[in-house]
């Protein structure tokens, strides 16, 4: 079967749009912005749902279809380029925790993570429902002492809560992918569970812990930050973490609580 070049996969189950539409929890009067409409299928009821919609898509030959089939809805608006590369804040200069924008999409699953980077770090939003392979999904709304509990978990739940609507088999698709997809609903956090500040050094914690991740979390952030063996032992006996565990032992709290004393031993010993 021909597959699109871009490698999207088409969503044409109506109870799938149906439950991303209600997972939504739309209204009237919101602005939303849909990640790479595609051919239209959620456009179509969403359009009709909200008082503005700004779409996004990358594909040339779509897009002059989409801008044919919607031009007579005063509430549509299409942005003809690549999302990774979209100003949100110029597109949507009203958004905030008092005018909040929704989000949805059928994602591409090639750049589902960069997507979600880009996402998160914009505040103008605080309800996302995105439609992504299962797996990923999972490894979202993964929890401590998972296997799949990482990076993703952490990155993602730092911002939002993370929500699984429903699973989507491949037949809901054309061309059908080889995997199942997943239904996910992202409410994000109106107060974030730590300083701005100190956001970057939780990445940097985060990413030395999981770098190694079948060693000790005291190998591993040793390892990543070329910081001592035995003065990471110390800094982490200091904040009453045992020196045996395993990265996905801890919980996002964990982290957060240890983000700032973790730029602290980074300064001071590199």
């Amino acid at each position: 079967m021909h597959r699109p070049p871009l490698g999207q996969h088409f969503l044409h189950d109506a109870h799938v749009i149906r439950a991303i539409l209600e997972a939504a929890e739309l209204e009237a009067t919101d602005t939303a912005l849909e990640i790479g409409p595609g051919k239209g299928a959620l456009t179509y009821p969403l359009v009709q749902s909200v008082e503005r919609l700004v779409a996004v898509e990358l594909d040339r030959t779509l897009g002059p279809k989409l801008q044919d089939q919607f031009r007579h809805f005063p509430a549509w608006e299409l942005i003809q380029q690549d999302f990774l590369k979209t100003d949100l804040d110029a597109l949507f200069p009203e958004a905030s925790l008092e005018h909040p924008i929704k989000i949805l999409g059928n994602l591409p699953y090639s750049i589902t993570a960069p997507i979600f980077e880009k996402i998160l770090a914009w505040p103008g939003w605080l309800t996302g429902v995105f439609l992504i392979q299962r797996e990923v999904g999972n490894r979202m709304r993964s929890l401590p002492g998972s296997k799949t509990f990482g990076v993703l978990s952490l990155a993602v739940q730092l911002f939002a809560e993370v929500e699984a609507i429903a699973k989507v088999k491949p037949g809901s698709f054309t061309p059908p992918p080889h995997v199942t997809s997943l239904v996910i609903r992202l409410r994000r956090r109106k107060v974030l569970p730590l300083p701005e500040r100190d956001i970057p050094a939780f990445f940097d914690l985060v990413h030395a812990a999981f770098s190694h991740r079948r060693k000790t979390l005291a190998n591993s952030l040793s390892f990543f930050s070329q910081i001592p063996k035995q003065d990471v032992e110390a800094w982490l006996n200091e904040h009453s973490v045992r020196t045996n565990l395993r990265a996905e032992t801890l919980g996002l709290q964990d982290y957060v609580n240890l983000a700032n004393p973790w730029a602290i031993l980074r300064r001071e010993k590199n």
